[in-house]
C-alpha cells in the first residue's frame, strides 16, 4: 500500500493546528515591512519567526515579546531620509543581507509585494519569496486591467472613461458634467502610491480648473503623467473586501469600511485619504451581503484562473439609495486592513486570512472547509483603526512617545498610559485606544504630509464624524499627535 494515501493532511480547523502545521517548516520564516507591526501576525502562531523592519518605531519593545526583530535604523543609528524606500530596498541593503545570512536555511519572505528588482536578489541570496510575480502584479493593478475585467465579467461600472492626460485641457467642467455626471471622481493611474495618492473629486468649473493648473507639468507625486480617469462620483459609503485565493476556493472577508478624508487630513490637495478602517457589517441586509458576493466573486474566479494567490483587496461603494455596489479598484497585495482584521480574528479564536495567504505560498499540506470559514469570517467583528499623518508637522518631541495602550481622561483633552500593548483584546473600555505601528522613535523618515506617524486601534467601530465614537476617537488622534509632534 502506498504510504502517501496514509497520512492525509492535517484538517486545519483550530489555531492550534495552524501552529503544529507551522511547527513542521524547515528553515526561516521572516515578515518584511517598512514597519514591524505590519507583519506581526505570523509571530502568533509560529515560535521561530523573525522579522526584517526598515523603521525604528516605539513599539518594537512590545513586538519584541511575539518575535525576533531587526530593524534597520536601529542598527544604523540613525533614520534613512529617502523618499520611495521599499522592501526591495531594505533587503538588499548590506546589514539586511549579513542578517538574514545568519538565518538557518531555506528562508521564506513574508511581503506586502513582489517588485522586479526583488526577484533577481532573490535569486542571489536563495531566498523564497512568499508574493506573486511582479509582472502579475503590475498588470492586475493597472487601470485598464480592472475597467476591462469589469465590462468582461458584466459588473456594475460607475460610468466614465480613461483618456490621455492630454485631453484633461481639451473639454471644460460642463462637458464632463453632462457626460459622466455632476460630480466627478478624478484618479491618476500612474500615481501608484495608494491611499488616495492621485484622486481628486471635482462638482465645479473653478475646482476643474486648479486641478488642470496642478496638473500643468504632466506629473504629481513623482510621477509622469500620461492617462487620467475621469467617472461619475458615486454617493455612498466607501468601503472593500478582502479575498484570500487558495488551490481550495477563496476566502472573502466582511465589508470594511474605510475611512477617507477625516478632518486632520484635509490639508492635503488630494480627495479620498484613506485613514483607516471600520468594521461591523451586522446592519447589513442579507441582500446586500449578497450583492457584495455577487460583485467580488466573479473578480477573485477571475484572478484565480489567470494563476494569482493568496491576499487582495477590492474598493468598493455602496451607493445610497439604490444599495448597488460598485466595484471601484483592485490592489493585488496585502491591504492596509492587515494585520488589524487578523487581529480581530484572532481575537474570536479563527485562523487569519494571512495564515492562509502564507500556507499558500509555503506549498504546505492542508485540508480546510472553506465553507464554513466563509461562514465564520462572514460573522460580524468589531473594531477599527486610525492612521496619524506628519501632515504640517516639523519635528519630533522628546521624549519619544512610546507604543502602547492608553486612555483619555474624563474632560477628553488628555490620555494616560496604562500599559504595554498591541492588541484589541486589552482595550478595557470606550475611552482606551492602543498607540501601535510606530510612533517614530529616531527621526522623521520623510517630509510628506502623508508620512505616517503612527495607528490608533480602538475596540469599536467608528461609524460618521458625527458619533460620540469618532469625535472621542478624533481627540484621542488630537492628543497623540501633540506628543509626537513640535507645535508651530
Amino acid at each position: 500500500m502506498d504510504r502517501r494515501k496514509q497520512s492525509r493532511p492535517m484538517l486545519l480547523r483550530h489555531l492550534e493546528d495552524a501552529a503544529t502545521i507551522f511547527s513542521s517548516l524547515k528553515g526561516t520564516l521572516v515578515g518584511v515591512g517598512m514597519t514591524a507591526y505590519s507583519r506581526i501576525i505570523p509571530s502568533f502562531l509560529c515560535k521561530s519567526y523573525h522579522i526584517v523592519a526598515l523603521r525604528k518605531t516605539g513599539d518594537l519593545h512590545i513586538l519584541r515579546e511575539k518575535a525576533r526583530v531587526f530593524c534597520l535604523e536601529e542598527e544604523l543609528g540613525s533614520t534613512i531620509e529617502e523618499e520611495g524606500f521599499q522592501s526591495a530596498r531594505l533587503l538588499a541593503h548590506p546589514l539586511t543581507r549579513e542578517y538574514l545570512r545568519s538565518l538557518p536555511d531555506p528562508k521564506y519572505l513574508f511581503l506586502y509585494q513582489n517588485y522586479p528588482e526583488l526577484e533577481h536578489l532573490a535569486r542571489e541570496e536563495n531566498w523564497v519569496l512568499l508574493a506573486n510575480p511582479p509582472e502579475l502584479r503590475i498588470r492586475t493593478g493597472s487601470r485598464s486591467f480592472f475597467n476591462d475585467l469589469l465590462q468582461r465579467l458584466k459588473l456594475n461600472t460607475a460610468e466614465g472613461v480613461l483618456i490621455p492626460i492630454e485631453e484633461l485641457w481639451s473639454h471644460e467642467y460642463r462637458y464632463w458634467a453632462e457626460n459622466v455626471g455632476p460630480k466627478l471622481a478624478v484618479q491618476l493611474p500612474e500615481v501608484r502610491m495608494g491611499g488616495g495618492r492621485g484622486t481628486f473629486f471635482i462638482s465645479s468649473e473653478p475646482q476643474y480648473q486648479a486641478l488642470q493648473a496642478r496638473l500643468e507639468g504632466r506629473s504629481w507625486r513623482g510621477s509622469r503623467l500620461e492617462t487620467v480617469t475621469v467617472r461619475r462620483f458615486v454617493e455612498g459609503t466607501p468601503a472593500s473586501v478582502a479575498l484570500c485565493i487558495t488551490g481550495k476556493g477563496i476566502l472573502f472577508s466582511p465589508l470594511q469600511t474605510q475611512l477617507l478624508d477625516l478632518p486632520f487630513s484635509r490639508a492635503i490637495p488630494e480627495n479620498g485619504v484613506f485613514c483607516g478602517h471600520s468594521w461591523d457589517d451586522a446592519h447589513l441586509p442579507a441582500p446586500v451581503r449578497d450583492e457584495i458576493l455577487a460583485q467580488t466573486g466573479p473578480i477573485g474566479e477571475h484572478m484565480s484562473r489567470i494563476g494569482y494567490r493568496g491576499i487582495l483587496g477590492i474598493d468598493l461603494v455602496l451607493e445610497n439609495g439604490t444599495r448597488r455596489i460598485y466595484p471601484m479598484e483592485i490592489n493585488p497585495r496585502l491591504t492596509g486592513a492587515f494585520p488589524m482584521l487578523s487581529q480581530l480574528h484572532l481575537g474570536r479564536g479563527l485562523i487569519p486570512m494571512e495564515i492562509f495567504h502564507l500556507l499558500e505560498f509555503l506549498g504546505l499540506p492542508y485540508e480546510a472547509d472553506l465553507v464554513s470559514i466563509n461562514r465564520e469570517y462572514a460573522k460580524s467583528v468589531k473594531g477599527s483603526h486610525m492612521l496619524l499623518f506628519l501632515m504640517n508637522g516639523r519635528g519630533l518631541r522628546k521624549p519619544h512617545l512610546k507604543g502602547g495602550l492608553y486612555e483619555l481622561d474624563l474632560p477628553g483633552e488628555g490620555a494616560g498610559f496604562v500599559k504595554p500593548a498591541m492588541d484589541y483584546r486589552d482595550i478595557a473600555n470606550e475611552r482606551q485606544f492602543i498607540v501601535v505601528d510606530g510612533p517614530p522613535d529616531e527621526d522623521l523618515g520623510s517630509g510628506d504630509p502623508l508620512y505616517r506617524l503612527c495607528r490608533l486601534l480602538f475596540n469599536h467601530p467608528l461609524d460618521g464624524n458625527e458619533s460620540d465614537e469618532m469625535s472621542r476617537a478624533l481627540r484621542a488622534a488630537e492628543w497623540v499627535r501633540s506628543q509626537i509632534l513640535h507645535r508651530h
